[in-house]
């Protein structure tokens, strides 16, 4: 695939220095960018129009699904929050940075993490959308964590108290954690992994009867969450073998008139997918043949992008693979970390997924569709043991105590790349930073909450159309 020369600092790759003299460079780091000033938000004058960003991007997305998009948007702050990524990246931008460079998600709020199956078939528990992924100060991945901590506690009508204990709980775990890893080789570093049965005996082990009953059922959700059932769920055995069933607008099958049209579309995509995989999962894949293909609608701030289902059957009715094709676009950190290493955005994603997470479908590839527009996808499977939390069922311990983990987790995800040494050697060990860091979710929730208004006065006003309940 053609890539574009490293912009900006993007190749990540560099000789490190020994780790103490890492550490006092990120200290002395803290004269020009003190770690007090993370706490800062006030929105500039010049700061764009948040439904004017909305637009924009709707603007290259399917303008029927559009509608959706706001509409998913408008239950709550916190979805709004959800597909505001666009919107923050230019706060984020023009908040103190430490230009301390990581892979970042660039997206890293907390229903961005879950668990899924590795490879070797274990649970694990770790970032799960990489979508708007990029190189760029580590900070800026901990600041989206910590807000949407503080958003998803006053969603849940929690005290400012509890939302702030919540939001340093966070912060502070990832402070200690970015420490305790600058202590480790890093073959160690990059083998570490946090496995759902391991969080699963951690909190038997502290006595939470309840905490455990919870994670134990997400687990057994999650092991449900196969290939099989995909396709008792999205498909159904016709005269002609298994079909994805229509559940429109969400679920959308490609019309008769336009199979053959489109099939030598997916014919030329999905010859580019195969050629990006390994041989060893080429072979996989060359036991199934594929069977069917719809549109499907996916997430809150990838609605309206184009996203397809692909059905793939083995030798028997038992033996079915889902993929899920998601075009890529330019990630909204680009404009302001600067232009990705790859010219191609769905290997963008695929590469930044592999990099962050400590394990990673072993079907991701990418390829690039044909006409005019040649449009960027990526390829992952559609479901593959995923399970997620119910951030609306938690009171303020159960947020702080999953802040953690999701601090810990994004602070494994960023040394993988980043160096763990200069990153802690400026958070230091004190309060400081973490305490920071919650004003700051503070603030930028006020911020959300007044970029909601300004949606729902866009809907109120005629300005954008909106389509409910999807």
């Amino acid at each position: 695939m053609a890539r574009t020369k490293p912009d900006q600092g993007d190749e990540l790759v560099s000789a490190f220095p020994i780790t103490e003299a890492k550490f006092e460079a990120g200290k002395a780091l803290r004269q020009s960018v003190p770690r007090s000033a993370h706490a800062q938000w006030t929105a500039p004058a010049d700061r764009p129009d948040p439904v004017k960003i909305l637009e924009a991007q709707a603007a290259q997305r399917v303008p029927d699904l559009v509608p959706i998009r706001y509409g998913r948007m408008l239950v709550s702050p916190g979805t709004f929050y959800r597909g505001g990524a666009g919107i923050m990246a230019w706060d984020l931008a023009h908040t103190p940075t430490t230009n301390m460079r990581v892979q970042c998600c660039g997206d890293a709020h907390l229903l961005n993490f879950g668990a899924y199956a590795a490879p070797d078939r274990s649970l694990v528990f770790d970032l799960n959308d990489f979508d708007e992924t990029l190189p760029a100060s580590f900070e800026w991945d901990l600041k989206r964590l910590v807000a949407s901590i503080t958003i998803a506690a006053r969603d849940n009508g929690l005290k400012a108290s509890e939302a702030s204990d919540a939001a340093q709980a966070t912060a502070a775990r990832y402070q200690a954690r970015m420490a305790e890893l600058a202590e480790m080789p890093f073959l160690q570093v990059w083998y570490e992994r946090v496995d759902m049965s391991n969080i699963l005996t951690a909190v038997i082990e502290s006595g939470d009867v309840a905490a455990a009953k919870r994670i134990g059922k997400i687990a057994a959700k999650a092991e449900t969450r196969t290939n099989l059932g995909a396709l008792h769920r999205f498909a159904e055995k016709t005269d002609d073998g298994f079909k994805i069933k229509p559940d429109p607008p969400v679920v959308v099958p490609i019309p008769p008139a336009m199979a053959k049209k489109f099939a030598k579309v997916i014919d030329k995509a999905y010859g580019d997918y195969l050629e990006t995989l390994e041989p060893d999962r080429r072979i996989v894949i060359s036991r199934y043949r594929r069977a069917d293909l719809a549109r499907k609608v996916v997430g809150v701030g990838s609605v309206g992008t184009q996203a397809f289902m692909m059905l793939l059957m083995g030798e028997s009715d038992e033996d079915p693979l889902f993929l899920q094709f998601k075009e890529a676009q330019q990630s909204v950190l680009a404009p302001f970390a600067g232009r990705s290493y790859y010219h191609q955005d769905g290997e963008r994603v695929v590469r930044g997924q592999r990099i962050m997470q400590s394990a990673s479908d072993p079907f991701l590839g990418w390829a690039t569709g044909s006409g005019a527009a040649k449009k960027h996808f990526y390829m992952r499977q559609l479901r593959d043991k995923k399970g997620s939390v119910e951030a609306a069922e938690m009171n303020g311990v159960r947020l702080a105590r999953y802040g953690a983990l999701c601090g810990g987790v994004l602070a494994h995800a960023h040394a993988r790349s980043g160096d763990a040494a200069m990153i802690a050697g400026y958070l230091g060990s004190g309060a400081t930073f973490a305490e920071s860091l919650a004003a700051f979710g503070d603030a930028y929730a006020d911020q959300n909450e007044l970029d909601f208004a300004a949606l729902q006065e866009a809907e109120k006003s005629g300005r954008i159309k909106v389509e409910s309940g999807v």
